[in-house]
C-alpha cells in the first residue's frame, strides 16, 4: 500500500468519526468509540501476530498492564493518566519483549508460545483478581478529576471517541510503516521460515522480541484509554480473554499480515455484533450470538484470506488476466497465432 492510500484511509477514519460525534445518538458514539479502540488493539496484534508470525493469545496482558498502570499511579499518587500513559507504553513493551526472549529460551514451537501467552495473561489475571492492594476482584474505581483533560477525563462522548480515533490512528501508522520498513521485511522472514532468515543474517530472537514489543506498548495504550473510559478496571475486563478472542477474530476476518485489514474487521464485524444485540438480544436471547457466529464462519469461508488479503489477490489476479499478450504463447483462449510471413514467401 503506498504512502496516499494510507492517507486516504486516515482522512476517511478522521472523518467518519467526526460525523458520528456530530450525528450519531450517544449509544451509537459508545459503539464507534469502541471500535477505534479494537481496530487499534487488533492492529497492535497483527504486528506481533501477522508481520512476525508470533501469535499471542495473550494480548490481555498488556491491555491490563496499562489500564492497571496508570489507573494505579492516579489513585494512589496523583499521577496524570497522561504520564501513567508513558510507563505503561513501557510495561507493556517490557513484557512482551520479555516473553519472546523466554519463548526462544526454552526452544519452544509457533503453538506452545501462543498456549504460553494464553497461560502468563491467565496467572497475572488470577493474582490480580486476588490481589488486595490492586482491588481484587472487585475492581477499582478511578476517581474524577476537576483538571478534566489533563487527566484525561473528557466531558463528551464526541471527545472520547476524538481520544480513540487518535489511538487508531496511531496503531496504523505505526503498522504501515513497520510493514513498509526494513524491519517489516525481517518479520515477514521470520515468520516464513525462521532457518532460512537466520541463515541469511536475521536473529529470530531478536525481531519477535521487537514485534512483541511493539505490539505490547501500543496495546497498552488502548488499556490506558479504555479505563479513563470506563473511569473503572477490573480484572475480567482487561486481563481476561475476551479482548483477545476479540481482536483475533477482527484481524482473521480482514485480513491478518495486512496493514488496514484487522482495523477494516474490527469496523465492520464489532458494529454488527452490536447492531445485531439490539435488535435480537432482548426478544430471542442467544439468537444474536448464532446468527453472528453464522455471519463470521461465512466471512472465513467467502474471504479465506481475510477481506483484505483475499480482495487484494483476487484483484491482482484479474489485472494479470486481462493484461495484453505479450507473445504468441500468451494469446487468448490459448490460441498460438500464425507467424507473420512476408509477400516474397507466399510468392
Amino acid at each position: 500500500m503506498s504512502a496516499k492510500y494510507h492517507v486516504a484511509l486516515i482522512l476517511l477514519v478522521v472523518a467518519g468519526a467526526t460525523l458520528a460525534g456530530f450525528f450519531l445518538e450517544s449509544y451509537w458514539i459508545d459503539v464507534a468509540f469502541l471500535v477505534m479502540i479494537y481496530a487499534g488493539v487488533a492492529s497492535a496484534w497483527n504486528i506481533a501476530g501477522g508481520f512476525s508470525g508470533t501469535f499471542s493469545f495473550g494480548h490481555g496482558l498488556f491491555f491490563g498492564i496499562g489500564a492497571y498502570t496508570s489507573t494505579a499511579l492516579f489513585n494512589d499518587l496523583g499521577v496524570s493518566p497522561w504520564i501513567g500513559l508513558i510507563l505503561a507504553v513501557a510495561g507493556g513493551a517490557a513484557a512482551g519483549a520479555c516473553i519472546a526472549w523466554l519463548a526462544s529460551r526454552c526452544g519452544i514451537g509457533d503453538l506452545a508460545f501462543a498456549v504460553l501467552t494464553l497461560a502468563i495473561a491467565e496467572i497475572v489475571y488470577l493474582f490480580v483478581d486476588s490481589f488486595e492492594p490492586l482491588g481484587a476482584s472487585r475492581g477499582l474505581s478511578i476517581a474524577p478529576s476537576m483538571k478534566g483533560a489533563l487527566d484525561m477525563q473528557f466531558s463528551s462522548g464526541g471527545a472520547y471517541l476524538a481520544a480513540a480515533t487518535g489511538f487508531l490512528i496511531l496503531c496504523q501508522t505505526v503498522a504501515w510503516l513497520v510493514y513498509r520498513s526494513a524491519m517489516g521485511h525481517r518479520f515477514r522472514a521470520v515468520r516464513e521460515n525462521p532457518l532460512a532468515a537466520e541463515a541469511m543474517g536475521i536473529d529470530p530472537t531478536r525481531q519477535r522480541m521487537l514485534a512483541l514489543g511493539v505490539s505490547g506498548a501500543l496495546t497498552a495504550i488502548g488499556g490506558v484509554a479504555y479505563a479513563q473510559y470506563l473511569l473503572f478496571v477490573n480484572p475480567l475486563t482487561f486481563f481476561g480473554p475476551a479482548i483477545t478472542i476479540k481482536v483475533i477474530l477482527f484481524a482473521l476476518i480482514g485480513g491478518m499480515g495486512t496493514p488496514w485489514g484487522p482495523a477494516i474487521g474490527a469496523a465492520l464485524f464489532f458494529p454488527l455484533g452490536e447492531w445485531l444485540r439490539s435488535q435480537f438480544g432482548g426478544q430471542l436471547p442467544g439468537f444474536d450470538t448464532l446468527l453472528y457466529g453464522f455471519l463470521v464462519i461465512v466471512a472465513v469461508l467467502a474471504f479465506p484470506r481475510g477481506i483484505v488479503g483475499t480482495l487484494a489477490r483476487r484483484i491482482d489476479a484479474a489485472g494479470r488476466n486481462t493484461a495484453k499478450p505479450s507473445s504468441r504463447l500468451d494469446a487468448p483462449h490459448g490460441i498460438v497465432m500464425p507467424a507473420q510471413t512476408n509477400k516474397k514467401e507466399r510468392t
